[in-house]
């Protein structure tokens, strides 16, 4: 059961960093013009850059602790079958090195090949 829930959460950032590309890419058409997709990959390009650098931090830092969820954002996303509220510590998680890594492959490769 941790593997679909680590892979949730991983789903989960990478749609989050897809969204904030193409939130990006609209809001840059709309004030200076010209191309969304050609926005949305360069956006893609951006972001997934800065998460490469985000990913090559380490351990034990501001990013890991923010992406530690709490007990009241485990209650807000629930999964079927999972308990919020009694986690258990001897199930691995991913790193958030391997999340932002993760998230940064799927927008450096729409970036380049789409």
């Amino acid at each position: 059961m941790w593997f679909l829930r680590e892979m949730i959460r991983l789903a989960e950032r990478i749609a989050l960093a897809f969204i904030v590309a193409l939130v990006l890419a609209e809001l840059r058409a709309l004030a200076i013009g010209g191309d969304t997709w050609h926005g949305f990959k360069v956006s893609c390009l951006i972001i997934g850059a800065l998460l490469f650098l985000m990913a090559a931090i380490g351990r034990n830092n501001n990013f890991e602790r923010r992406l530690d969820a709490g007990i009241v954002e485990a209650a807000w996303g629930r999964i079927p079958g999972v308990s919020a509220l009694h986690g258990n510590p001897e199930d691995p998680k991913l790193t958030p090195g391997a999340v932002f890594g993760g998230a940064a492959l799927a927008l450096l490769a729409v970036g380049l090949f789409a």
